[in-house]
């Protein structure tokens, strides 16, 4: 089959596509992944045939400033989602023309891209669901209670995501969505391990779980020496990812002198990725690196454990590493996965952004590199991930459900 996946967002988001166009690729499909002008390079070092699509801006950087510059929260949310969805109506075109070329169309249900121009260009199309909390239930036992504060977020996704979408179908001359929402009705995957997220035995039959999907990474690629170097001077260190949270220039040096007087005060070392503004007007300890961008599935199991934002990606990859985690929730999902990584029993309690201090901080950095408990469950949760096969579980549903 000819298949094209389209998706916008952070790195994050693209790389599970990378990781399911590679398993298709070598089941013999030909795929194409259309993301953003700027991912191009992450892409095609990987060996997937990449396209572009939509305005050539890094979305994860302008949407972190929109949000910084928002009076609180939920207005940085909603302000965020319209420019992301502003983004996907300037992609239109680019991926109506690959959909000519296509025989299936892979979407994320995050935002829907592609489901519109699958449906226009009356292609079959299959979604891709990083939320399984999200994926709407009925339970007949659900106490009233319960069913008030489900209606209220439902609402809220409808205000948030709904509502902007289908102005958007209204003007490409399509009806609003249906009952679906942004999943397809014949198969909805969800790239989770189920030891981590079991299925719900009310959802409707289309969503599948099928385990974490992680990219082999590119072939060409080598370690800096001086990351060597540094790894091997002393015990492992933490890792410090934020993510697209870490990626504004507003707060970048108070943030970056936070998480540096915490690890030190806690006597560890760390390896640093963002804050990239703010790093650069301080002279970091020996004790820290700063890195950019680095193959989780090379360097997590060199590390101590890792502190994160709860996205998507960070969370498998520091599963199947087996590390505890911090979760510092900035937004939306990761305060649920901070949560449920708690729940788990494979790191600390979460600490949201907006109540992290130097004290709450060390104290959990303590809890996370000292806690036997933590280590073990983490460790046990890493060998049952290691051993699921989430992208072939993914190709075989795809070719049994469209071939």
């Amino acid at each position: 089959m000819k298949i094209l996946m389209t998706t916008i967002g952070s790195r994050g988001d693209v790389q599970p596509f990378i990781a399911l166009a590679q398993g298709l690729a070598h089941a013999g499909h030909s795929v194409t992944l259309a993301t953003h002008p700027v991912m191009r390079a992450l892409v095609t070092s990987h060996g997937v045939p990449f396209a572009p699509m939509g305005p050539d801006i890094a979305l994860a950087e302008e949407v972190a400033a929109i949000r910084q510059q928002a009076r609180n929260t939920t207005i940085g949310l909603i302000q965020g989602m319209r420019f992301g969805f502003k983004m996907l109506e300037q992609s239109h075109q680019d991926i109506m023309a690959l959909c000519r070329d296509a025989d299936l169309v892979v979407v994320p249900t995050a935002v829907a891209a592609g489901k519109n121009e699958a449906e226009l260009s009356h292609l079959p199309y299959l979604s891709v669901n990083l939320m399984p909390w999200a994926i709407p239930w009925d339970d007949p036992a659900r106490p009233f209670l319960k069913k008030v504060v489900y209606r209220a977020l439902d609402g809220l996704i409808h205000l948030i995501t709904t509502q902007p979408l289908n102005r958007i179908r209204k003007r490409q001359g399509l009806p609003p969505v249906g009952k679906e929402g942004f999943t397809s009705p014949r198969l909805d995957l969800v790239p989770v391990s189920p030891a981590v997220y079991a299925p719900n035995p009310l959802w409707e039959p289309q969503h599948r779980v099928v385990g974490y999907w992680f990219a082999e990474k590119p072939a060409e690629w080598e370690p800096p020496a001086d990351l060597l170097a540094f790894l091997e001077k002393d015990n492992p260190p933490i890792l410090v990812s934020l993510g697209a949270m870490s990626l504004g220039k507003g707060d970048a040096l108070e943030s970056a002198k936070l998480f540096v007087d915490a690890i030190q005060q806690a006597g560890m070392r760390a390896i640093i990725q963002g804050w990239e503004a703010g790093i650069k007007q301080m002279t970091l300890p020996p004790t820290f690196y700063a890195a950019g961008s680095l193959p989780y599935d090379w360097l997590l199991p060199r590390c101590a454990g890792v502190v994160h934002h709860g996205g998507y990606g960070t969370i498998g990859a520091s599963f199947r590493a087996g590390l505890p985690a911090l979760v510092i929730p900035h937004i939306a999902d990761q305060f649920y996965w901070g949560q449920h990584v708690h729940k788990l029993g494979v790191g600390p309690r979460p600490i949201p952004r907006t109540k992290l201090d130097q004290k709450k901080l060390v104290e959990s950095l303590d809890e996370l590199i000292r806690n036997e408990s933590l280590h073990a469950a983490a460790a046990l949760l890493g060998e049952t991930i290691r051993a699921e096969a989430g992208v072939e579980n993914a190709v075989r549903l795809i070719e049994e459900t469209f071939a």
